[in-house]
C-alpha cells in the first residue's frame, strides 16, 4: 500500500506444518491398515468408519488451514499497525499491547471454537523489526472420531519499520519547451502535489525526509556554490591577441578573474568577417581580441557545465582533477587563409543577443536564475522555489542526474550547508533517491565532454545506481516526443535511467502528471518502511 508500511510475510516453515497437522492424525489410522483378518462385513464394518475418518480429516485440515489464513491475516495488520505506532513514537510497552489487543479482536470474530494464546511481540533494535507470534488450537469436527480431539498451529508475522531518513533530489527540466502547452505551470502543481506527499502538514517535522532542488536547461546554475565547485585563476592584462587567444583556451574550464580589478571576465578573440562571406555581414567587420566583464554582460556568472576527465561519471567531491566546468563563453569556429569562418555565421560580440549561431557560442555562459536548493523539509521554501522558476534554451539532462546526485551525495557534504549535508550512503535505515523530469531529448552537452548528454546520463544513471550509492532513480516523462533518441535496445534514456519500469513515468496531460508525481512520493514513502 503506497505510503503506508510495507509487510514482507515470513512464510517459511508454514507448509511444514501444514503437513505436521496432516501427519498428527495417521497414528490414529494405522492400526486399521494393519487389519486385513476376517471377513467382507468385517472388513466393511471397520473400512467405512475408516473412510469417513480420511474425509473428516480432509475436511477438518481445510477448515484449519482457513482459520490459520485468517489468524495470519489478523497477525499481519497488527505488526502492521504497530509499526505505525512506533513511527508515530510509541513505546514498546504500548506497541506489545496494541497488537495483542488487535490480534485477538480480530481472532476472536474468527468463531469455530478457535482458541490462540496472546501474541509474543520482539523487537529487533538494530533494524527496528518487529517480530509477532501466535500460538493457536482449532477444535476438529470429524477426526474427533479417531481420537484426535484438536489441531495446532501457530503464525509469525514481521513488520520492517524504517527510521525514515530519506533524501530526495528533484530535477527539472526548464528548456525552453517548457513554455509550451502550460508545462511549466503544470509541473509546478505537480511538484508541490509531490512536496505535500513527502512533507505531509500533519507529519512528524523530525528532519528525516528532506528534498533538494534543482533545474536545468542547455547549462545549469551553481548559485552561492559556484566558487566551491569550479577552479579559478586571477590573470594579468594581455599585451597581444595571440597571448588572449592561448589564455583563453588554457584556462576556459575556469573562473577568471581580472588581477588589476578582481573582477570575473571572459576573452572575445580577434575576428575578421570578409564581405561577401559567409559572415553574415555586407561589409568587412573585424574585432580584437578584449576582456569582457560578466556584469557587463547578460550572462551569468554562476552558470556551469558538466565534469569532463576520469571524474566525470563519478560523485567525486569538487577539486585538483575534479572540477565543474566554469560557464565561460566560447569561441567556435574554424578559419580559413581568407579570414572567413568555415561553416558558421560570425556574430558580432558586442552587439548580437543570440548566443546560438555563429562562431560566438554563449549559451554556455547562460543559464537559468534558479540555483540548487541543498536538502531541506522547509516545504514552504521548495514550494516558493518550484514557483520561481522560469524555462528558455536547449536541454543538457545529463547536467541534471549529475546534480541530483551530487545534492544527496555525502562526498558533496562539504560543500552544502551543515543542515544540509547528506547522509552516508551506509547510514542505517537511510535511502536515497531522485526525481529526473524532463519533456524532451537531451541534446546539448559541451564541446569538451567525451560524449553527448544520452552517453553522459548513461554512464552517471549507471554509477549512481550501483553500490555503494544504491540510488532509486525515478524518472518523468512529460509529453515527450516519439522521436527521441533511444538505446541498441530501443529504451529512451528516461526508461533506461529508471530503477526499473515500474520507476518510469509518462504523463500526457496535467492531471497525469501530478498522478505521477504523487505516485513516486508514495512509493519512496515505502522505502521509509522496506529498507
Amino acid at each position: 500500500m503506497a505510503g503506508r508500511p510495507f509487510l514482507p510475510l515470513r512464510q517459511a516453515g508454514r507448509d511444514a506444518e501444514d503437513a505436521a497437522m496432516q501427519s498428527s492424525a495417521l497414528p490414529h489410522l494405522l492400526p486399521l491398515a494393519r487389519n486385513t483378518a476376517g471377513n467382507v462385513a468385517m472388513l466393511a464394518a471397520f473400512a467405512i468408519p475408516a473412510i469417513l475418518s480420511v474425509a473428516g480429516i480432509a475436511i477438518d485440515l481445510q477448515n484449519t488451514v482457513r482459520q490459520k489464513s485468517k489468524v495470519q491475516f489478523a497477525l499481519d495488520s497488527a505488526v502492521l499497525a504497530g509499526a505505525l505506532n512506533r513511527q508515530a513514537g510509541a513505546s514498546e510497552a504500548a506497541i506489545i499491547a496494541d497488537v495483542q489487543g488487535y490480534t485477538a479482536s480480530l481472532i476472536a470474530e474468527q468463531g469455530g471454537g478457535l482458541t490462540c494464546t496472546p501474541v509474543t511481540v520482539t523487537f529487533d533494535e538494530s533494524n527496528k523489526d518487529i517480530n509477532g507470534l501466535v500460538q493457536c488450537t482449532q477444535p476438529t469436527y470429524l477426526t474427533h472420531l479417531i481420537g484426535q480431539e484438536e489441531l495446532k498451529f501457530r503464525v509469525a508475522a514481521t513488520s520492517t519499520y524504517g527510521v525514515g531518513k530519506i533524501d530526495v533530489a528533484f530535477i527539472f527540466d526548464v528548456s525552453g519547451s517548457m513554455n509550451s502547452f502550460n508545462r511549466l505551470a503544470l509541473l509546478k502543481t505537480a511538484a508541490a502535489a509531490g512536496f505535500d506527499e513527502l512533507l505531509p502538514d500533519d507529519g512528524r517535522d523530525d528532519g528525516n525526509v528532506r528534498i533538494a532542488l534543482a533545474s536545468y536547461n542547455h547549462s545549469l546554475n551553481a548559485g552561492p556554490y559556484i566558487n566551491s565547485v569550479t577552479n579559478s585563476v586571477s590573470l594579468s592584462a594581455d599585451t597581444s591577441n595571440s597571448n588572449a587567444q592561448t589564455r583563453y583556451n588554457t584556462y576556459n574550464s575556469v573562473r577568471m578573474f581580472d588581477a588589476a580589478t578582481g573582477k570575473r571576465f571572459f576573452y572575445f578573440q580577434r575576428g575578421t568577417c570578409t564581405s561577401g562571406s559567409n559572415c553574415g555581414r555586407t561589409s568587412t567587420y573585424t574585432w580584437s581580441a578584449q576582456r569582457r566583464f560578466f556584469d557587463d554582460t547578460a550572462l551569468s556568472t554562476s552558470c556551469i557545465y558538466e565534469r569532463i576527465g576520469g571524474q566525470a561519471s563519478t560523485d567525486a567531491a569538487p577539486g585538483a582533477n575534479r572540477w565543474l566546468g566554469a560557464g565561460n563563453p566560447r569561441w567556435n569556429f574554424s578559419s580559413s587563409s581568407t579570414g572567413k569562418y568555415d561553416g558558421w555565421k560570425a556574430v558580432d560580440p558586442g552587439n548580437s543577443t543570440n548566443y546560438g549561431t555563429g562562431a560566438y557560442e554563449g549559451r554556455h555562459g547562460t543559464c537559468r536564475p534558479s540555483g540548487p536548493v541543498p536538502l531541506t523539509d522547509d516545504k514552504t521554501l521548495l514550494k516558493a522555489h518550484v514557483d520561481s522558476l522560469t524555462a528558455d534554451g536547449g536541454t543538457a539532462g545529463h547536467l541534471g542526474f549529475a546534480w541530483a546526485w551530487y545534492l544527496i551525495s555525502p562526498n558533496w557534504a562539504g560543500i552544502w550547508p551543515e543542515a544540509s549535508r547528506p547522509w552516508n550512503y551506509d547510514e542505517p535505515q537511510a535511502s536515497k533517491a531522485i526525481i529526473m523530469m524532463t519533456d524532451g531529448d537531451f541534446n546539448v552537452n559541451h564541446p569538451s565532454a567525451s560524449g553527448s548528454s544520452f552517453q553522459q546520463s548513461m554512464a552517471l544513471c549507471d554509477a549512481m545506481k550501483a553500490a555503494p550509492s544504491r540510488v532509486q532513480v525515478y524518472t518523468v516523462g512529460f509529453q515527450v516526443p516519439s522521436t527521441v533518441q533511444r538505446t541498441g535496445d530501443g529504451r529512451t534514456i528516461l526508461e533506461y535511467c529508471a530503477s526499473s519500469p515500474s520507476h518510469a513515468f509518462n504523463a500526457a496531460n496535467g492531471e497525469e502528471l501530478v498522478a505521477a508525481y504523487r505516485s513516486i512520493a508514495r512509493s519512496i514513502s515505502d522505502l521509509r518502511i522496506k529498507k
